[in-house]
């Protein structure tokens, strides 16, 4: 019984999805996070001339917040390690 389940599990770990970006795809996430950066300086202007006595605020410290766990997120990806084809060895041929 303990077989089997064992199998299982390997079998479900190495047949888990490998996660690639292709070099346009970094290249486009890289352009969002500059564009992300600009964002960034756009709300800081705002915060600055933003009312302080009026009733609505907008909260910046939790959009600026949002803002960066976004980043980080394309960050990661743009800096996440490819994985390239690992070398097999090659097959006897020989069946009989």
């Amino acid at each position: 019984m303990r077989t089997p389940v064992i199998s299982t599990l390997i079998l479900a770990l190495l047949s888990v999805p490998t996660y690639a970006i292709t070099d346009q795809e970094r290249s486009v996430l890289q352009r969002l996070k500059t564009e992300l950066g600009s964002v960034a300086n756009i709300i800081s202007e705002a915060q600055q001339a933003a009312n302080q006595r009026d009733r609505r605020q907008v909260d910046y410290q939790r959009l600026n917040d949002d803002l960066e766990k976004i980043q980080q997120g394309i960050l990661d990806a743009i800096n996440a390690e490819r994985r390239e084809p690992r070398s097999l060895p090659p097959v006897d041929g020989d069946y009989r």
